[in-house]
């Protein structure tokens, strides 16, 4: 009986590992990651973004996952916490699918806006700060997508720096969107700790989507280097239809 016990457990062990199922961690153009070119890509965006805030932290966000038969994908994306917690559900989650928190804010110009302004058309807020590195690298791409959509959707980036700030930095930096400043109350109020994030609300204010920034992707010489924002893109023409 014992020895039949035996086999029986080395059985269901090899048919157990036989079944195992890989992972890998899946960026927004389909290129696939196993778990240490992943970590690989984790510390090095630490390493950067430790240069400007030590007590910053990198936390890797798994916005959905894929079970097939003989894999687990995991898509994901990045974000920067400022705070050096880990982070946790905010405000900011509970809002998908609703309207967006409502809010009189400043923009650049000094001109005051109200979320509830922006409906009409579809619209991508981008929340970001000035020594943001990950926000910094997918400027060029959200200045692509403004550039391809026209005046058909809203592009409006939302930071809780001063205008001096902003203004000291576009003087640098290009960034097409219609920027708010000094949005510490509204960003606070959303919880939100981790930038960049990327939000699309439809024509009648509603959140349809809420994104970390746009994936890293491995280049030709096994670095990492910023990604196209393709599902940003596919999201908003969906949107449009």
């Amino acid at each position: 009986m014992k020895i039949q016990s035996i086999l029986l457990f080395i059985l269901l062990l090899t048919s157990f590992i036989g079944n195992a199922q890989s992972t890998f961690y899946r960026n927004h153009e389909g290129a696939l990651l196993n778990e240490v070119e992943l970590k690989e890509a984790e510390n090095k965006i630490k390493d950067k973004i430790k240069k400007i805030n030590k007590k910053a932290i990198v936390e890797i966000e798994i916005k959905d996952t894929d079970f097939r038969k003989d894999s687990i994908i995991h898509d994901f994306g990045f974000h920067v916490n400022l705070n050096g917690s880990v982070n946790s559900k905010t405000k900011l989650k509970l809002f998908k699918g609703r309207k967006m928190l409502e809010s009189s804010l400043v923009t650049l110009q000094g001109d005051q806006i109200n979320i509830s302004d922006l409906e009409g058309k579809p619209t991508l807020l981008n929340f970001w700060f000035t020594n943001c590195p990950p926000c910094i690298d997918e400027m060029p791409e959200l200045n692509s997508l403004k550039q391809h959509f026209g005046d058909r959707v809203n592009f409006v980036a939302v930071t809780y720096e001063s205008k001096e700030k902003v203004e000291n930095f576009l003087k640098k930096h290009t960034f097409d969107f219609r920027h708010i400043v000094d949005a510490r109350e509204y960003t606070d109020a959303l919880e939100m700790k981790s930038f960049p994030n990327n939000i699309i609300l439809d024509k009648n204010g509603i959140v349809k989507n809420i994104e970390g920034g746009i994936p890293y992707i491995r280049d030709e010489n096994g670095g990492m280097k910023m990604g196209e924002a393709t599902e940003l893109r596919n999201k908003l023409e969906t949107l449009l239809k």
